[in-house]
């Protein structure tokens, strides 16, 4: 079925996408049937290595944390969400060194960050209920495609008021980023005195793709026609995740729309005047409703003919007849251009 666009210029929109996408990281809390769109529950494939921490010989495979940590790192079955283990963080104190004690994977996690982005949530619990002053933190370590270092980018939050396990997580597109390596503890807020007998325990890690962008649409019209006319073009893309999508339109005349949004693999129709010859490039691509746009499409027109009434017509006809004759009307019906 296709369905017709809404042909309404919004600038600001273009401003609000920009922000968003800018935006890179989203605090998630609670009860995982809140988090929208996706069964955070089953998201496959979980990149995160050991996830429920139950491999491993004196240290759960595939996590590690800095040796010269004044932290206590624990790795035993005295709670776990699942399974039988769980990881833990307790001696956090207010000196520089040791405002956070983290644990962090060993290897390079690979990612692509052009098409996808990710969400990685874990299961916390406090043993006891800790000062104000003691915040859970998720942090991105991202590396280029030679393993270099380029940024940290982490979140975290206060803890709740009770010892119960939590579903805490982020959700992130890091541009260039090729590899990623997870970290998560404790941290100190600089205000307040740490209580380093408060300890927090880790579970069940998933961090998967998120969100696939939409795929670059098919565009399909007139590619030759007369200015002061109206064309109509056909738009249609698919989402991967299924997510209802709406197209930006750049007419390649200093115009630029936005449709409503549209099920994946609806076509829709839309129509476009231009006023002046020439050519142009029609350009459109799909964003999903969770911000992430796809690749541009791209199609060229060309307006070489004007419109023309009857009068017109006659006119034009005329002084191909008599191309020397009446100078002012050839330069009034841009004869001489």
């Amino acid at each position: 079925m296709i369905k017709g666009g809404k042909q309404t210029k919004k600038p600001l929109i273009g401003i609000v996408i920009c922000i968003m996408l800018i935006a890179n990281v989203t605090t998630v809390i609670g009860n995982t049937n809140k988090i929208p769109h996706r069964n955070v529950e089953t998201m496959e494939p979980n990149l995160a290595p050991n996830p429920s921490f139950e491999e491993g010989d004196s240290m759960p495979t595939g996590w590690t944390y800095a040796p010269e940590s004044t932290g206590v790192y624990i790795w035993d079955s005295s709670y776990a969400y699942s399974g039988e283990k769980s990881i833990g963080v307790l001696n956090l104190t207010n000196n520089s060194e040791s405002s956070e004690i983290m644990w962090v994977t060993t290897d390079f996690i690979p990612v692509d960050c052009t098409t996808h982005s990710y969400m990685w949530l874990v299961w916390f619990k406090f043993v006891e209920i800790p000062p104000e002053c003691h915040f859970v933190m998720l942090r991105f370590l991202t590396y280029d495609i030679n393993h270099h270092f380029l940024e940290s980018y982490g979140t975290g939050i206060s803890p709740p008021n009770n010892t119960e396990w939590h579903q805490f997580g982020c959700n992130t597109n890091y541009g260039d980023t090729k590899y990623v390596k997870l970290e998560m503890g404790q941290w100190w807020d600089l205000e307040g005195e740490p209580d380093p007998l408060i300890e927090i325990r880790f579970d069940d890690v998933n961090f998967s793709i998120w969100n696939t962008v939409p795929d670059t649409p098919t565009i399909t019209g007139e590619t030759q026609g007369r200015v002061r006319t109206s064309y109509e073009y056909t738009i249609t893309t698919f989402d991967p995740d299924q997510d209802e999508v709406r197209y930006e339109i750049d007419w390649g005349d200093n115009t630029t729309e936005f449709t409503d949004t549209y099920p994946s693999g609806e076509g829709i129709r839309v129509n476009h005047t231009w006023d002046k010859k020439g050519t142009y490039n029609i350009r459109v691509r799909a964003i999903d409703d969770r911000w992430a746009a796809g690749d541009w499409a791209t199609l060229p027109v060309i307006m070489p003919l004007s419109y023309t009434t009857p009068i017109q017509w006659f006119l034009e006809r005329l002084l191909e007849r008599f191309p020397n004759a009446f100078p002012i009307l050839q330069y009034l019906l841009g004869f001489n251009e």
